[in-house]
C-alpha cells in the first residue's frame, strides 16, 4: 500500500509546534511503495477546516510541491524553506501570500489556525508524468489542474494543531 508518513507525529495525531506558527520548518516526510509506473510526485498540504468569516472558496493551502524525481522517498526535516528541497523540485506560493501575510512566498508555511484545531492534509501524489510545466507564480488551482489528470494514486497524512498561541503576522 502507499503511504505516507511523518516521523514527527503519527496520522491523526497532533503536530509539534515546532513545525507551525513563528517556526515554519517543513516537518520530514518519507513514503513507501509507490504504484507502478510513478514517474514523480507532488505534495500538497491543505486545511480543510478555514472559518467561514474568511470566504474563501477552497482548503488553504500551505505548501505545494510538485517535480519531485520518482527516485526520491522522503523529504527531510527543514527541506523548506531554506534547507535542501529534492534536486529539481519546485515550490508554489502557499495562501499565506494569497492572504499578504507578511514573510511568505513559495515555501512551506506551516499550521497557524486562528480559532480552533485544524486538520492539516498532506497529500502526496504518484504521477504518471516526469515532471509538470506550471509558470512560476501558479495558484492552487493551477496545481491541482496540473496534478490531478497525470495522478495515479494519492497518499495522506493528516495531523492536527491549534488554536495557535499567537495571532498571524499582520492581522
Amino acid at each position: 500500500m502507499f503511504t505516507l508518513k511523518s516521523t514527527a507525529f503519527e496520522e491523526g495525531g497532533t503536530i509539534p509546534e515546532k513545525y507551525a506558527e513563528k517556526s515554519n520548518i517543513s516537518p520530514p516526510l518519507s513514503w513507501e511503495n509507490a504504484p507502478k509506473g510513478t514517474q514523480s510526485f507532488a505534495l500538497a498540504v491543505t486545511d480543510p477546516d478555514l472559518p467561514e468569516q474568511f470566504n474563501f472558496p477552497r482548503n488553504f493551502i500551505h505548501w505545494a510541491v510538485y517535480n519531485i524525481a520518482a527516485s526520491i522517498s522522503s523529504i527531510p526535516e527543514g527541506a523548506s524553506p531554506g534547507g535542501e528541497m529534492p534536486a529539481g523540485s519546485k515550490e508554489l506560493n502557499s495562501d499565506f501570500v494569497t492572504f499578504q501575510i507578511p514573510g511568505y512566498s513559495n515555501h512551506y508555511g506551516g499550521p497557524w489556525p486562528p480559532d480552533a484545531s485544524h486538520r492539516y492534509v498532506f497529500t502526496l501524489y504518484a504521477l504518471k508524468s516526469e515532471s509538470l510545466d506550471l509558470p512560476d507564480g501558479a495558484d492552487f488551482s493551477e496545481f491541482a489542474q496540473a496534478v490531478l489528470p497525470v495522478a495515479i494514486m494519492t497518499a495522506t497524512l493528516v495531523g492536527y494543531y491549534g488554536p495557535a498561541k499567537d495571532p498571524l503576522p499582520g492581522s
